[in-house]
């Protein structure tokens, strides 16, 4: 996501709410997910701009490098060392989920997209004003450990590590030029950065590309952290999450991690928001 001062302002206010009142009530875990659910609708509906003979084979090839980055990341993480969690204490009230959260939120996205292929909805307009009460929610029932920092090099090498080798292997399959490629891979998940960028150096086709591998990153990353978390705790998704562990993927690496993720997901998704806005610029550049 672009650089927006006021989801960090959202953030801290909740916080500071939530250090104040210290609030148990289940009503903040349900309004959470509601949210994340109202915002996944909208990413969804945002994708009725491109053409659906332009989407298609075009959401194909950037499943498959989504989920070439996010396996590539993990398989990183795994070789380095990573603290041993106990039991996965959570840092938000559980409430059982009748449904999985991962079907429903595939379910929202595929119903926001064909809600506004009906009906005009201001997706653009509604996203940023969704991720602020997220963040302002997420706030309210994190509980920052600022010691963890001191592990955020894990998720940092394990996303960056694992982006490159992505893209090297993403070249070799597909024909694509190295430099494109890890250009694409760079984003983090900040796809409103790598898809214009790329779009504007190497032309619309790969710039849609770009795009959606980026903004499947960040949706796969929310699907399969209930099902991952146990195994890969904080650490693991905040990698996953890359840039937008500090945002959209917060409440999962904290609720799927543990208690004292938030800390190692806001630090980690900061510095690879940097990264990604000199890696990204950085590979265009190159005549590969």
């Amino acid at each position: 996501m672009e650089f927006d001062p006021f989801l960090y302002v959202a953030f801290v206010a909740g916080y500071l709410v939530g250090w104040r009142w210290r609030p148990s009530t289940p009503w903040i875990l349900r309004a959470t997910i509601a949210t994340i659910v109202a915002l996944v609708f909208l990413l969804g509906a945002s994708l009725t701009d491109v053409s659906p003979a332009t989407l298609a084979p075009s959401v194909v090839l950037a499943i498959g490098f989504a989920g070439l980055i996010l396996a590539c990341t993990l398989a990183i993480y795994a070789v380095l060392p990573h603290r041993t969690v106990v039991g996965p204490a959570r840092a938000l009230p559980q409430a059982p989920e009748r449904v999985p959260l991962s079907v429903v939120l595939i379910g929202a996205l595929f119903a926001g997209y064909a809600v506004a292929l009906v009906l005009p909805l201001p997706a653009a307009s509604a996203i940023p004003y969704a991720l602020y009460i997220l963040l302002a929610l997420v706030g309210l029932g994190i509980r920052l450990h600022w010691e963890t920092l001191r592990r955020v090099w894990v998720p940092v090498v394990a996303a960056i590590t694992g982006a490159l080798i992505a893209g090297g292997i993403y070249a070799l399959a597909t024909g694509t030029g190295a430099a494109a490629s890890l250009a694409m891979s760079s984003g983090f998940g900040w796809y409103t950065l790598d898809g214009p960028l790329v779009a504007a150096r190497l032309g619309a086709t790969l710039g849609l590309v770009a795009f959606l591998a980026n903004f499947l990153r960040e949706n796969l990353t929310m699907v399969l952290a209930p099902v991952v978390g146990r195994r890969v705790k904080g650490e693991g998704l905040a990698a996953m999450g890359g840039a937008t562990a500090m945002d959209t993927t917060l409440y999962f690496v904290v609720r799927y991690g543990e208690a004292d993720a938030g800390s190692l997901a806001l630090g980690s998704g900061l510095i690879l928001t940097v990264v990604a806005s000199l890696l990204v610029p950085a590979f265009l550049l190159l005549p590969l």
